[in-house]
């Protein structure tokens, strides 16, 4: 495998050495700081013949097979245009740009529909001078970007479930630092729905954040306050401080969420034992949460080539849930008993201790990026069920949950420019510790004690380079990870395995005309969360019960994706294949079958397929973007003893309007329909929903007002069947999906984020 990769690696820059000769550089402004999006311009003779914009470290690479006449045009806003002619060697080294003394008289920067562009396999979405500026916060914006869903309050990328996302390189841990996050400030958004060897192998997807450039010195601040009602009241509070003052800063991040939330449901279960058990299910929970958030932290830039960070974060959560849950139960149809529960179940995380120390830094060409990660989290469960009984005798079932993880974890990435292109190699150790303690006088539930132990050490490499016309990245990426399950302090050597695999990737992309083209492959993984390995035993009513499964095998899948995308259009399709793919199921948990427990299993293969397509338009102050994608997947199952296939696609639709109104008011209407169809073994029924937002900024965007309206129709409610061989388990939502929020966010001399920390373990958080 060595040679391999090394033969590889030779093959690749020796062939980029015969397409002409390189032209390096890197763009320095009168401080010294690195320039980023310069445009990189090469001339013969006033004529263009290629360019380029400098990355985050203002590297700009250029290449030719003209070797007379050349000049190197350099270009940025605010900056003096600089035009060199190029040096025999090719490499320029540093170049200093002088900011500009031009005064102008008027600008005007009118918004467009957001550009989007293929960079490698990555969809890029402009948002800088676009509508998607005027969208409010971050969030609002990926609620707007091409393969970005919203399920149930949650964004996904298409098809792949939720993504990893970074804001200038750095990983976020909390969804709400997104609502922090205005929108006037991003410069653009990258979706990568097929992540490199560099992210790690149960990444599925990747968002990436891009901010505009730094501003003003001294303190900064952010305020938001969200109200809404949603049946109860519910409230969300945010504000981030920074100092900075030269090349230091210090920051603190404070979040306060409060409210009530209600579900209302029905569930059908019809269990085929010695007997055909049906049961009725009515359940009515709500629930009061508040939790706190806290962080703090520095960042020094000591000088243009080496910065270093660290930050310290704790988190209190803790939930109160009532329930009223009334069963009746036939046998063979005819009547068995009623049951009439009424459940208290309290869940607190408290404390949930989170770190980050991390180092940036350039040594000649070698870029050098390290981080740190820990984290420390107790979880504790009390749940109390009375349960009455109309025919049989009454009983109480009370259960205790306690929870301990922590994480350790560091990354080290290096990068070295190499031929055309760069090389990024590096390693990434993660030990993971989980401890499970669960209580119950119950006779029929047995008390645990469990332990999950787990190592996961990973190298990766992988190569870029421009090859004439076309841009080509491969790598690989080899973990190891020892997983060891103790019960009651004494090892399960069944359940115990240790993984050796490597995961590849490839993408190559290109230009032909106005068209952009990508084509990558990844092998990935997908591990069971922690929660899905607890074996703890939760008390639904007598005959159902809910667990974790830590006899879970990870699921190894392989993806082959086709993107291009044509002035204002994009199209996606992509194939992938799950071998042991993890799904929710029910068995038999007592000897005679009557009694059933929901949990996970290993199912042998799926087949899954997915298109996406869309574009946007502009008619005056309307413009309108529409998408619409489908997937499918090849899965059968057994029910009742016979085969079934669950191979009806599910599709959907999005219609999204932004209206520029009089008084600079941005009103969005937002649609978006999604079909019936099966996902794995759930059946999933049609559901929509219509929001409508107005937003209007003041004082040069310090100070901005949000009311918006989620779900009008209360569409969203979707109904699931679960089928599997001797259960059926039909859910009806009657919830009140609909809310309306008023938002009001103040910003004093914001600042982008400096915090250069990408995060170590960052799938692993996930997991936690």
């Amino acid at each position: 495998m060595k040679r391999l990769t090394l033969a590889i690696v030779v093959i690749l820059v020796l062939s980029s050495s015969a397409f002409g000769k390189d032209i390096k550089g890197r763009v320095l402004d009168e401080n010294g700081n690195p320039l980023e999006f310069v445009n990189a311009v090469l001339l013969q003779d006033s004529v263009f013949v290629t360019g380029v914009i400098t990355n985050s470290n203002g590297e700009f690479n250029l290449s030719s097979d003209l070797t007379t006449g050349l000049k190197l045009r350099l270009s940025f806003v605010g900056f003096d245009i600089k035009i060199i002619d190029i040096a025999p060697d090719s490499e320029f080294g540093n170049i200093k740009m002088i900011n500009s003394n031009t005064q102008l008289k008027e600008v005007v920067v009118k918004s467009n529909a957001s550009k989007v562009h293929l960079k490698g396999n990555a969809l890029v979405t402009n948002v800088e001078n676009s509508v998607l500026a005027n969208a409010g916060t971050a969030k609002d914006v990926l609620r707007q970007i091409p393969m970005v869903v919203e399920n149930n309050g949650n964004l996904e990328v298409f098809g792949k479930g939720l993504p990893v996302v970074y804001i200038n390189g750095r990983k976020i841990t909390d969804s709400q630092e997104l609502s922090t996050l205005l929108s006037g400030n991003i410069r653009n958004v990258e979706v990568i729905t097929s992540p490199g060897t560099s992210y790690s192998a149960d990444a599925k997807a990747v968002i990436r954040i891009r901010t505009k450039r730094p501003q003003g010195e001294g303190l900064s601040s952010a305020f938001r306050s969200t109200h809404g009602f949603q049946h109860y009241l519910q409230n969300a509070n945010i504000m981030n401080l920074k100092y900075r003052v030269c090349d230091f800063e210090v920051f603190s991040n404070f979040m306060y969420n409060t409210g009530k939330n209600r579900e209302k449901k029905s569930t059908d279960i019809t269990t085929l034992a010695q007997s055909r058990w049906s049961q009725q299910l009515s359940t009515v929970n709500a629930k009061r949460y508040n939790g706190f958030l806290g962080k703090a932290g520095f960042l020094w830039t000591i000088n243009n080539n080496h910065s270093i960070g660290t930050y310290y974060q704790n988190e209190y959560a803790k939930s109160k849930n009532k329930s009223h849950l009334v069963s009746n139960v036939l046998e063979n149809d005819i009547f068995y008993d009623k049951w009439e529960t009424r459940a208290n179940n309290i869940i607190k995380n408290t404390p949930r201790h989170a770190a980050n120390v991390y180092y940036n830094g350039q040594i000649k060409k070698l870029n050098i990026d390290f981080n740190a990660d820990y984290i420390w989290n107790k979880g504790i469960q009390i749940t109390v069920n009375d349960e009455t009984s109309q025919i049989h005798e009454n009983q109480n079932v009370t259960t205790n949950s306690e929870n301990k993880s922590r994480m350790l974890a560091e990354k080290l990435v290096l990068t070295y420019p190499i031929g055309k292109g760069v090389l990024r190699f590096g390693e990434e150790y993660i030990s993971s510790r989980t401890n499970n303690h669960f209580n119950t006088e119950y006779t029929n539930l047995a008390n645990a004690v469990s332990r999950i132990k787990e190592e996961n050490t990973a190298c990766f490499m992988e190569i870029m380079q421009q090859l004439g016309k076309f841009s080509i990245g491969a790598g690989l990426r080899y973990e190891h990870v020892a997983y060891d399950y103790f019960e009651n302090t004494n090892s399960d050597y069944n359940l115990s395995k240790t993984y050796n695999n490597v995961f590849p990737s490839f993408n190559a992309s290109t230009r032909l005309g106005n068209v952009q083209m990508s084509l990558s492959y990844s092998g990935r993984v997908e591990r069971p969360t922690y929660s899905n390995l607890n074996a703890n035993v939760s008390y639904l009513n007598r005959m159902t019960y809910e667990s974790g499964n830590p006899r879970l095998q990870p699921t190894n899948l392989h993806n082959l994706e086709y993107m291009a995308v044509w002035k204002s259009y994009f199209a996606q399709v992509s194939y992938s294949y799950f071998d042991s793919p993890i799904v929710n199921t029910t068995k038999p948990y007592s000897n005679d079958g009557e009694i059933s427990i929901l949990t996970y299993e290993n199912f042998k293969k799926k087949h899954f397929l997915q298109a996406f397509i869309g574009g946007q338009f502009k008619f005056g102050a309307w413009q309108p973007r529409i998408n619409a994608g489908m997937f499918t997947q090849w899965f059968d199952i057994v029910v009742n003893g016979k085969d079934k296939s669950m191979n009806k696609p599910i599709g959907i639709l999005q219609w999204q309007n932004a209206i520029h109104l009089p008084m600079d008011i941005w009103l969005n209407i937002d649609y978006q329909w999604t079909t019936s169809g099966n996902d794995r073994n759930i059946y999933i029924s049609s559901f929509s929903y219509v929001n409508a937002k107005l937003y209007k900024d003041f004082c040069e965007k310090k100070f901005s007002l949000t009311l918006e309206a989620r779900d009008i129709f209360n569409g969203s409610r979707k109904n699931v069947t679960l089928h599997n061989n001797a259960v059926t388990m039909f859910q009806k939502n009657f919830s009140d999906m609909r809310c309306v929020t008023f938002t009001l966010q103040y910003n004093f001399n914001v600042t982008r984020e400096r915090y250069r920390g990408t995060g170590a373990g960052n799938m692993e958080k996930k997991r936690f």
